[in-house]
């Protein structure tokens, strides 16, 4: 995100991330017989039980959610064409793939009364430019989580290509957000689509892979914060909760060599079956109060603009949760770069995965 999620996370993401939190299903899609449904495909910590629970005390509307840890899982879910899912959560350059594939259909904009409460900032974008397949819901950064005392302060993505720092470091598990690292100490954009130098950032994962202690876009920052790793690769929410619980041990840095902003987004599967409800549940989210809520137990910005008044004072101005304009001016929102490209990418990612 993510996230997303990251991401993410990706003004969320997540946010967005992240997820960009960006799993493991917590429960399966289905329906009892004559029960009113909606199930969800998500990113980890978007939608806490909490939320759930009380969508289906106010609506009857039981939420069943299943979990992902990468948009890459996500689109070959859809792809397959025996999801049975009425929601998912895609970040921004998704978006626009499953447009192109067919694999999403319009959300009706009338049905969401609260509609009128997203950040117009994060309307309007390049993967949705009509704003007719995707509801933005978090947005965020994809940044380094680090332990100050074992690393120091940091300020670079070169840190995670540093010898010294061999078997304690966390990439998340997602080919573009891990692509885009290498591309931006290469001083490329994360959007690159040359194949020699996606090739040549490839052969940097490669090379990076025997530093790199696990790769994990789930629980990074439950890894960083029991010491198992000292910098982690991830969606800023989850980082920025560890980070906030005790500051004088942890960091979270944008890199100076730029980054990605991510936005993430609920889209309607072509295929869902429960459309009204997931309409009914869009509109929930959007509510100023439900929307804060989410954020002050997520710790990721929302695209919810009307839940500002309602997020805790300490997360609206924390920089690592809502980065400042400085921060946002040298990250970039990943693009939908093409089928051609994106084979290239898998093909580079498997071959760092099987390295």
């Amino acid at each position: 995100m993510r996230m997303k999620f990251a991401a993410v996370g990706m003004l969320v993401m997540a946010v967005l991330g992240g997820c960009k939190d960006k799993g493991t299903a917590s429960t399966q899609p289905g329906s009892a017989q004559g029960a009113r449904v909606l199930n969800v495909y998500c990113w980890s910590e978007y939608l806490p039980q909490d939320v759930r629970d009380a969508f289906t005390a106010k609506t009857g509307i039981k939420v069943n959610l299943t979990l992902y840890e990468s948009n890459e899982m996500l689109l070959d879910k859809l792809q397959s064409g025996v999801s049975d899912f009425d929601l998912v959560v895609p970040s921004d350059y998704t978006v626009a793939i499953l447009k192109r594939q067919n694999l999403v259909q319009r959300i009706d904009a009338s049905k969401i009364a609260n509609w009128k409460n997203l950040d117009p900032r994060l309307l309007g974008r390049a993967y949705d430019p009509k704003n007719e397949y995707a509801m933005p819901c978090f947005w965020g950064t994809t940044g380094i989580g680090f332990n100050r005392q074992a690393v120091g302060d940091i300020d670079s993505w070169k840190v995670l290509f540093d010898e010294k720092n061999a078997g304690k470091i966390l990439m998340l598990k997602d080919s573009r957000e891990c692509l885009a690292v290498a591309l931006k100490v290469m001083g490329k954009s994360i959007n690159e689509t040359d194949p020699a130098v996606l090739r040549q950032a490839g052969e940097m994962l490669k090379n990076q892979k025997r530093l790199v202690k696990v790769y994990n876009s789930d629980d990074f920052d439950q890894t960083l914060g029991r010491g198992d790793v000292v910098l982690a690769h991830g969606f800023n929410g989850q980082l920025a909760k560890l980070v906030a619980s005790d500051r004088a041990k942890f960091g979270y840095t944008v890199p100076k060599e730029g980054a990605t902003l991510w936005i993430d987004a609920f889209c309607i599967p072509a295929k869902a079956k429960h459309v009204a409800e997931a309409h009914e549940f869009l509109n929930y989210l959007l509510d100023p109060q439900v929307g804060a809520q989410l954020v002050n137990q997520v710790s990721y910005a929302s695209g919810n603009v009307a839940a500002r008044a309602g997020i805790k004072p300490e997360i609206l101005n924390d920089p690592s949760i809502y980065p400042s304009d400085e921060v946002i001016k040298r990250c970039e929102v990943m693009a939908d770069v093409g089928d051609q490209t994106t084979e290239l990418i898998d093909k580079i990612w498997q071959e760092v995965m099987l390295k």
